[in-house]
């Protein structure tokens, strides 16, 4: 594995952890969640570990979240999914494989949308999440914040950190707050929500696998269920379903078969 710089188009410098080859036929890239980055989501740097093995190529591909959560606005995934995604043809991989963990599922979902001529292969959605749901499910801390973030918005104060923490896991700039709860191409997996819908997912070509833990508690309670609904409006009919019995949203049980899904898929 070899730590790899980016340069976004708006001049943020990007990490990412390279697996494999730059000579192999196939390079998949995959980006992480809220705050999710290689040291924390072990089952993707061993998934990486296993690529390698193949002779296939893995980019762990950090997007502006990964370290700047606090301040991540999810629009920017475009830029970021885009410098990882150049550099991969920019070292002419026959195939391109892109995927995206939890709100990276989010974040692919809308870059595909938005770049239908780019030759991306196949994608994965790990853990995919309804994020506006996921956002009203947290309703108290909402109420909590909102009245401050507005008053920051008054003062011209958007860019400073709330002096709490939303639903006790992250501090947010009133303006990373807003984007998150606000954001409408964020809310493009409506499996629970009534707000948002599926058009973005129904418009990509590729063939999508979607892959999550069967106590994922994103899923609450009925993870099959939970899949079948985005597999009933993916735009390729071909796109696959599975659940991994007995894992979590990060897979610490059930490592082993999420890999070999993966790599089944991927092959």
């Amino acid at each position: 594995m070899k730590i790899i710089d980016i340069l976004t188009t708006r001049g943020e410098k990007l990490y990412g952890c390279m697996y494999g080859k730059s000579s192999n036929n196939t390079c998949v890239i995959i980006t992480n969640g809220t705050g999710g980055n290689i040291f924390d989501n072990v089952f993707l740097r061993k998934l990486g570990e296993e690529f390698e093995k193949q002779n296939i190529t893995y980019i762990y591909a950090h997007n502006s979240g990964a370290w700047g959560l606090s301040t991540e606005l999810f629009d920017n995934c475009l830029e970021d999914i885009q410098a990882f995604v150049d550099y991969a043809k920019s070292l002419n991989f026959k195939k391109i494989i892109l995927g995206g963990h939890s709100y990276g599922a989010n974040k692919v979902i809308y870059y595909l949308f938005q770049n239908k001529k780019e030759p991306i292969d196949k994608y994965i959605l790990i853990s995919p999440v309804d994020m506006r749901y996921n956002a009203d499910y947290k309703q108290k801390s909402i109420d909590e914040l909102l009245p401050i973030a507005n008053k920051y918005k008054e003062d011209n104060r958007l860019d400073d950190m709330l002096p709490k923490k939303f639903n006790k896991f992250n501090y947010y700039t009133a303006r990373a707050f807003f984007d998150f709860i606000e954001n409408k191409n964020a809310s493009n997996l409506p499996i629970y929500s009534s707000s948002g819908d599926f058009s973005q997912l129904q418009s990509i070509k590729q063939q999508g696998l979607f892959i999550m833990g069967s106590q994922d508690d994103y899923a609450f309670g009925d993870a099959k269920k939970h899949l079948q609904k985005i597999k009933d409006n993916a735009g390729n009919p071909k796109s696959k379903a599975i659940v991994i019995e007995g894992a979590g949203h990060t897979f610490k049980a059930g490592t082993n078969k999420f890999i070999q899904s993966i790599i089944d898929f991927v092959k």
